[in-house]
């Protein structure tokens, strides 16, 4: 059995045309190599702290201020990775470091503008270019819990898509590990029979920078929400990405909607 484990840097490696080696372990040694690791990563600055830092926009959604330990958030929607990295940027550009464990569509010019240092980001991939058979299927759910359990011994927030083939037992074992490690996990997708203590929602998305027949897209303003049994009530806010600064009209944009007109063009002999 085998499991891939990539560095992100590799990644940016390989898009400036470097040559990058893929790197595949057998699951006899998987757990020294991911133990080896979380020796790199394991935590120090913020090891005794309960709550992991979040950016100032997205305190609201927490009553505790921001990501605590041991806890399990599902994201959701249509923005919902880059909500999540939004949430994570501020602890990984703090100190903690982030597993991305089969989100093979993250992008990394998207997380670099949310704020998340590429740097301290390893992506695992469990999938190893398996065809979707039933026994393979089967297969890569035990990797994805092996591997969860594993990279909890080191890095402090994981970012995943959680196999619908993972069983309920293994799930509760998987939450288990992550409440003693003090693991944040964020789950993109249906999290399965995976309990999560929190829920953030993203909806209403609406995108400025484009104007009658010129400009380009900039910015998009997505309505977020918090809920959850450990959250209380329900908590919203409105966040513009990638900046996550209160979202504004341009100047262009404001006059565009007074004028209510498109540029005009003139020819130029």
């Amino acid at each position: 059995m085998e499991v891939a484990v990539r560095d992100i840097n590799d990644d940016v490696a390989a898009e400036q045309g470097h040559d990058v080696e893929a790197s595949s372990v057998s699951s006899s040694v998987l757990t020294s190599v991911l133990t080896a690791l979380a020796e790199r990563v394991a935590p120090v600055s913020m090891a005794r702290e309960r709550v992991l830092p979040v950016a100032e926009h997205v305190t609201e959604l927490f009553s505790e201020g921001g990501l605590v330990r041991g806890r399990v958030l599902s994201c959701r929607g249509m923005a919902a990775t880059s909500a999540s990295l939004n949430l994570v940027a501020a602890a990984v550009a703090a100190g903690s470091w982030l597993a991305v464990i089969d989100v093979p569509t993250l992008g990394l010019d998207a997380a670099s503008e949310l704020g998340v240092p590429l740097e301290r980001i390893v992506a695992i991939d469990t999938s190893l270019g398996d065809k979707s058979t039933a026994a393979n299927v089967a297969a890569r759910a035990a990797r994805w819990a092996d591997v969860v359990a594993a990279a909890a011994d080191g890095f402090e927030v994981m970012l995943t898509r959680v196999p619908a083939e993972v069983t309920a037992s293994t799930m509760r074992k998987v939450a288990t590990r992550l409440q003693q490690r003090g693991v944040v996990m964020l789950v993109l997708g249906d999290p399965g029979t995976l309990v999560c203590d929190g829920v953030i929602d993203t909806t209403e998305q609406v995108w400025s920078g484009v104007g009658a027949g010129w400009g380009h897209l900039q910015q998009r303003t997505v309505d977020m929400s918090a809920s959850g049994r450990r959250v209380p009530g329900r908590r919203c806010i409105s966040l513009a990405l990638p900046s996550g600064a209160e979202a504004t009209p341009s100047k262009r944009d404001a006059e565009a909607a007074v004028d209510n007109c498109p540029p005009l063009l003139s020819a130029v002999s």
